[in-house]
């Protein structure tokens, strides 16, 4: 019998393609340099690589637009390794669309981890640590260069800050999927592989602040806190009312239920960045810009046979995290210093003079539920760990 080291690649390739868990196949890939060559890290994010843009002026033709490819993300819990018997989790975004070694994203913000930082971890093997899968998140991609000299003219045709995707589990070449977003106009946008078209929904009036993918259904909710499903005909049937009082909401899974996050926004002037007015006690209305902030969140769980969202005062034990292109949720308990009933969101806050890294330059805050209290992540120095910088163990391990 041949050591397990030296098994066919055609062999591994072969076992690789029946495993539907990307961990299984991150773990399989650590195994040894022979099988990490074999079981290529993106034979499990062979994802849709030719899906038209919507064209902005009717009749344009689709082969000048270009095409998208859909690139896939994953949310991951790190823990320390069974036989170490304290350490903190690290919470991070795994991110690879071709055969370079994978990128290590902040899970809210999607700055890029630069190897380069002194604590930044050079190789992660994933056979030395435990590995959790919190979440997904895919975005549209260029295929290549924009055929066009103006990107942003069609780019901001198709609202893609947000996508959710589904398909028939586990995924294979030639599967029908869809894909939905919010398009630039607010009304949802659907694409699906069958009719390699795009749709867009204009049954209702109103716009849609955020989509998700629940029990492998495509759910939205709009900017009135009024939730919809939309049906693979296309239409859509309401499933709750509206919710009046926040400015934006959000939809995340908890623990198997739908909650709505409603955030409360203050705005106000500040002064363009870059400019320097120390010595001028008058800044002059020009070089001020409207901000936002955010003051507050409430959060709802759907009731789907009452058709109504209702209020909770308390997570309890989980927490909800608000990210540019996924919301999320996990057990506090996971997580060294990290309470329960918290929100981790992204916002505009004054920039620390002594991060190293750059990371939290979008900044994070946090909201505790029960509390009300509110503010940056990094005045709450034990929670911020949960981003940066990583646990020890990581920066001594060597994906």
């Amino acid at each position: 019998m041949a050591e397990w080291s030296q098994l066919l690649g055609e062999l591994l390739y072969n076992i690789a393609k029946k495993l539907n868990s990307d961990i299984d196949v991150l773990r399989m890939r650590s195994v040894c340099s022979s099988w990490r060559s074999s079981v290529s890290y993106p034979l499990f994010y062979c994802f849709p690589n030719c899906i038209p843009i919507h064209p902005k002026v009717t009749g344009t033709s689709m082969s000048n637009l270009g095409l998208f490819y859909l690139s896939r993300r994953l949310i991951l819990r790190l823990g320390p390794p069974e036989s170490q018997q304290t350490g903190t989790s690290w919470l991070i975004k795994l991110e690879q669309d071709g055969p370079d070694m994978p990128h290590l994203l902040n899970p809210l913000t999607g700055n890029l981890v630069h190897p380069s930082y002194p604590t930044s971890p050079k190789i992660i093997d994933s056979i030395n640590f435990q590995i959790f899968e919190l979440a997904q998140e895919f975005v549209l991609r260029f295929t290549d260069n924009p055929p066009y000299t103006n990107p942003s003219a069609y780019t901001g045709d198709l609202y893609m800050e947000k996508v959710v995707f589904s398909s028939n589990p586990p995924w294979s070449v030639g599967t029908d999927y869809a894909i939905m977003t919010i398009h630039v106009s607010g009304k949802l946008a659907v694409f699906r592989s069958i009719d390699n078209l795009w749709a867009i929904i204009d049954e209702f009036i109103s716009l849609f602040d955020d989509v998700i993918c629940y029990k492998g259904g495509f759910y939205a909710v709009d900017s009135r806190g009024r939730a919809v499903v939309v049906n693979p005909s296309l239409t859509i049937s309401e499933i709750a009312n509206p919710i009046y009082g926040g400015d934006l909401k959000c939809l995340v899974e908890s623990d198997g239920e739908l909650l709505m996050v409603d955030r409360y926004l203050s705005t106000g002037l500040d002064e363009e960045p870059g400019n320097d007015h120390n010595d001028d006690p008058l800044v002059a209305l020009s070089d001020l810009c409207i901000t936002e902030s955010t003051v507050c969140f409430k959060v709802y769980k759907l009731n789907q046979d009452l058709q109504t969202w209702v209020e909770l005062k308390s997570l309890d034990d989980r927490v909800l995290f608000l990210g540019d292109n996924c919301s999320f949720s996990a057990s506090a308990h996971d997580f060294s210093g990290c309470k329960g009933s918290c929100i981790y969101y992204t916002d505009k806050f004054a920039r620390s003079s002594n991060e190293e890294d750059g990371t939290f330059a979008t900044d994070i805050g946090l909201f505790n539920l029960e509390s009300g209290n509110i503010g940056p992540l990094v005045s709450n120095s034990g929670c911020s760990q949960l981003f940066w910088p990583p646990p020890a163990w990581v920066s001594n391990l060597t994906i």
